[in-house]
This record gives C-alpha cells, sequence and structure tokens, in this order.
C-alpha cells in the first residue's frame, strides 16, 4: 500500500513537570521542568493503493497478490486468485479534503506485457488526479474525466516499451457525493448499488452484448450471435481507440456501493447475487466479497471496494445524468433502442477499433 506523498513528520515540545507545551529551549518558562521532544503523529496519507510492498522479481510494479487496506467509509482488497501467477488488478482509494469518497479499479488485461504495471500506474495517476480536481473546485464528472485520461495516459506511457504488444487495461471510478454516486469507466470493470432489499448493476460494458442487453434487444437478435460480441470495445492503453469514458451520476438513497474487477462480478449471475452484503465493516465486507469469489473457482484476479453510503438504503435508483456509451435512460418507454453496430467480420471489428486488438 503506498500513499501519493511520505507522511509528514513534526516535533514539538512539553514540560516534563507540568505538562505544558513549549516550542523552543530546554527548561518550561513556567516552572523551569525539562522539556522533552514530542513527535507529531504523521498526516494522514492522500491516498492508498495496492501497491507491492514488496516486489515480485519476475513481475516488477505490480500490486500486493494478497492485501486490503480501508480509509473511514471505504474498504478494499484484492486477491491473485487461484489460477494465475501473479496479480494484474489494481486499486485505489482516497478520501477528498471535503470528505468525498474516491475508488479507481483498473484490471489490467491478460496476454498482453506488463499489464500487472500497467494497472497500477493508471489507478494511481487516476485518484491523484480525481483528487487534485475536487481539490481545485472541479465537479466530480470534470474531476472523473481528468482522472481518467490521467490513467489513459500512464497505461500508455508503460506500453512504450512493448510496441508490439502495449499492456492494456480497463477501468472504473467512482465519486461519491452524500447518497449520489460519479461513475466513470472504460471496459468491463464494473460498479453495483447494494440496498437492504434490492441490487442494482450501475455500469454497463463496453461490449455489443452488454449494451443489446441494457437496451432490451430481443435475445434472438443475430448481433448476439456475433463472435465478436463479447470482445471489448473500449480499453486504455497505446493501442486502445479514441478514449470516449461513460459517465453517470445516480441518486442511490442509501445503501453500498461496491465497485470492482470482473474477478468477482463473473459470478454474479443477476444482480441479487451480491445480497445479502456480508457482514462487518466496510473493510469486513470488501474482504469476504473477495473470498466469495475465491470459493466460487477465483479463475481471475479479484479486486472490490465497498463504499457506504449515507444512510441504511431502499429500494430507489434515479439514473441523474448518463453520457457517452449507454442510450438515455429518460427517454420515453417504449421507444425503439438505439441503433448498434452490426459488425460481421474481424477486420470490420479491428477498423472499428482504429486498428486496435479485441
Amino acid at each position: 500500500m503506498q500513499p501519493s506523498t511520505e507522511a509528514a513528520q513534526g516535533s514539538s515540545k512539553q514540560c516534563t513537570a507540568c505538562g505544558l507545551a513549549a516550542d523552543v529551549g530546554r527548561y518550561c518558562e513556567i516552572c523551569g521542568g525539562d522539556l522533552e521532544e514530542l513527535a507529531l503523529p504523521a498526516e494522514a496519507p492522500a491516498w492508498i493503493s495496492s501497491a507491492a510492498t514488496e516486489d515480485n522479481p519476475e513481475h516488477p510494479g505490480g500490486s500486493d497478490d494478497h492485501t486490503s487496506f480501508s480509509l473511514p467509509g471505504i474498504g478494499a482488497c484484492t486477491d491473485v486468485g487461484k489460477r494465475h501467477h501473479y496479480n494484474q488488478d489494481s486499486i485505489a482509494i482516497s478520501l477528498a479534503d471535503d470528505g468525498r469518497k474516491i475508488v479507481v479499479v483498473c484490471d489490467g488485461v491478460s496476454g498482453a506485457s506488463d499489464s500487472e504495471r500497467a494497472s497500477l500506474a493508471g489507478v494511481e495517476a487516476a485518484i491523484a488526479e480525481i483528487r487534485t480536481g475536487l481539490g481545485e473546485g472541479m465537479s466530480a464528472e470534470d474531476a472523473s474525466r481528468r482522472g481518467v485520461g490521467a490513467a489513459h495516459s500512464a497505461v500508455a506511457a508503460v506500453g512504450k516499451q512493448y510496441p508490439n504488444s502495449p499492456p492494456s487495461s480497463t477501468y472504473v471510478s467512482a465519486v461519491i457525493e452524500g447518497d449520489q454516486v460519479i461513475l466513470c469507466w472504460v471496459g468491463d470493470s464494473q460498479a453495483f448499488w447494494a440496498g437492504e432489499k434490492e441490487a442494482k448493476r450501475l455500469t454497463v460494458d463496453d461490449t455489443i452484448h452488454d449494451r443489446l442487453v441494457y437496451q432490451g434487444v430481443d435475445p434472438s437478435d443475430d448481433r448476439y450471435k456475433n463472435p465478436y460480441a463479447k470482445a471489448l470495445l473500449a480499453w486504455l492503453g497505446a493501442d486502445a481507440p479514441t478514449l470516449n469514458p461513460n459517465l453517470l451520476r445516480v441518486d442511490l438513497r442509501g445503501g453500498h456501493v461496491v465497485v470492482c474487477s470482473d474477478g468477482l462480478s463473473r459470478y454474479f449471475n443477476d444482480d441479487s447475487d451480491l445480497l445479502p452484503l456480508p457482514e462487518g465493516t466496510v473493510g469486513d465486507k470488501a474482504v469476504a466479497l473477495t473470498r466469495q469469489a475465491l470459493a466460487n473457482g477465483g479463475h481471475d484476479n479479484i479486486s472490490v471496494a465497498v463504499v457506504e453510503l449515507e444512510s441504511p438504503g431502499s429500494v430507489q435508483v434515479d439514473v441523474q445524468e448518463q453520457e457517452s456509451a449507454d442510450p438515455d435512460p429518460s427517454g420515453p418507454k417504449g421507444a425503439e433502442p438505439a441503433p448498434l453496430l452490426g459488425i460481421a467480420s474481424e477486420a470490420e471489428y479491428t477498423e472499428l477499433l482504429g486498428g486496435g486488438r479485441p
């Protein structure tokens, strides 16, 4: 776990006889007692990430294989799982100066060089930029855009030394304002809302299949049968398509937000599979959800953050704003879904991605 800056240290003095504070000198000006220096407590870190405390010499610069950490109202956990040799997921959490909670998860895409280092670079760049943007008075939406842009640049920078197989990553961030969450994502890392009796996935994967499902397209539609229907349309990295992140603000009316990589969400056949959330603190919940994924097979790296909202939860989820790849859910009921690209061949798919890989 690495904070963005070193914890600042300082010292003050206190009289050993009367206990009064002093700044300089050897003796107390009040009673003449001896003064002793006291170390001031370290400042809280601006943010915490899953950066490895001990580098794996075969894969330096990535996340710890097994770690959990927390800040007030945010619990985070990541695990390498049971099938992979190292952890290509990364996660970072922060509290803004005004108390808003921030989470970023990146899932390094397997099969590319150094995706574990790229995903860590992505979450650390994003969390710092989001936090800075909020501190400068930006809206959560603008700070989130700034964060995903920084993550994209950081992942691409790692890829410069691998022109033939650059690392890539999916991305999801969450900024919590009271009972509202502002989500920004690229790829198939996801965010959920969990209330007392209902859970709902808030993100829509950047795949043709997931967009068809979201728009309510009949399962018999031929586009579901396309061999590339579940391939990613977007990711971060040097070979990624033009960055066009999804942005969503939701009024959640309490409960918890769960932000995760697909190492956890792959085991949810339905949103309700998230419930009931495990007992305990948000840190306990994050660890328990990770253990559930491991018990179900742990086929992929697992990363999850659980964020507590202000009130205990309700069944109402109001979408207030949604941009980019997803259609506007506030449109008239019964309207025809927006047209989707009908991709018939790998060549057309590659052209759509600007030469990138599926």
